[in-house]
């Protein structure tokens, strides 16, 4: 078997993937089911417990919930976010994830959807979903686990191989240019997690106190795997604008509503006060991966040719 054909399209993909609103309304689907699942990592993962068995339980009471109950985002708004069994709120999270998750898989799969995009279709079904899960542990619980970093770095690494098209290669890659692209994705992995390693720990010195977490690190070398270098630059920055820009205003809103002995026992959002990082550079990923891709990069060619240009003309 040529290496072509590692990756083949199915014929039934032709004929399903034909029309856009019927590929919209499967990545729809898809993408609520899969949100569903990713509420069930988010709660579960974090605290040790199998996100296989057992089956779905109401957190307060350990009732089962039958599937009726259980059906993605419809059954959160049939129920009003109330569990059927007991009076506990099913949080409000469920209910984004879930809608967030269905949302972006039925862009997806209309944007994505022909034969000349399965490549990215995938990557997508992939790389989106571990940072919305990502996202969700680290605002709950300030840690990123790392079968979502490194587990998911391993799975770019794989994809940029088998699918060179990721990085710039042509659809029908020669293997030199899936070695090419397995490179590219290794040094993206190593480049972008040790640069915002060093961030971290000149930050850290310079603060006298622990400016970064690992699995941020980590997590850039998940994102570098899929994105390149120039992907994982533009998160540490993107990530830190993103945050800045999120940070501020509900920082001015703390301070304005909060009462005075909340400021005295500093119970709001201020200055000195740990936040998650992940979420910010999760984020940035998203827009790096869905729109700014093409642009960073052509910035990046067009600065290093200048660059080039310059020193060579020394």
């Amino acid at each position: 078997m040529k290496l072509q054909t590692i990756i083949s399209v199915p014929e039934f993909y032709l004929e399903i993937f034909a029309d856009p609103v019927l590929r919209g309304s499967i990545g729809f689907i898809l993408g609520a089911v899969t949100g569903s699942f990713l509420n069930v990592c988010a709660s579960r993962i974090p605290n040790g417990v199998s996100i296989i068995h057992p089956a779905s339980r109401c957190p307060n009471c350990n009732d089962g919930i039958a599937w009726k109950n259980n059906i993605p985002i419809v059954s959160w708004l049939f129920l009003k976010g109330q569990s059927k069994c007991c009076d506990y709120k099913i949080p409000f999270r469920y209910f984004v994830l879930e809608s967030l998750s269905a949302i972006s898989f039925a862009f997806f799969f209309v944007s994505f959807g022909t034969i000349y995009d399965y490549h990215y279709l995938l990557a997508s079904l992939i790389f989106i979903p571990i940072l919305m899960v990502v996202i969700v542990i680290d605002l709950e619980t300030m840690t990123i686990p790392d079968r979502f970093s490194i587990g998911g770095a391993m799975v770019g690494l794989i994809l940029s191989f088998l699918m060179p098209v990721l990085h710039g290669f042509s659809t029908e890659p020669l293997f030199i240019e899936r070695v090419s692209a397995l490179l590219a994705s290794i040094l993206g992995m190593l480049i972008s997690s040790s640069i915002l390693y060093w961030i971290g720990a000149i930050a850290e010195r310079l603060m006298r106190r622990e400016a970064l977490g690992q699995g941020d690190v980590k997590l850039l070398g998940f994102v570098g795997a899929f994105c390149g270098w120039q992907g994982g630059l533009f998160v540490i920055f993107g990530g830190a604008i993103v945050g800045t820009v999120l940070l501020i205003p509900v920082m001015i809103f703390s301070k304005l509503t909060s009462r005075k002995e909340d400021l005295d026992q500093g119970n709001t959002v201020g200055w000195g006060m740990e936040v998650p990082f992940g979420p910010f550079l999760g984020i940035a990923s998203i827009l790096y991966f869905l729109g700014f891709r093409e642009f960073v990069d052509d910035w990046f060619e067009t600065s290093f040719a200048d660059f080039i240009i310059f020193f060579s003309g020394i």
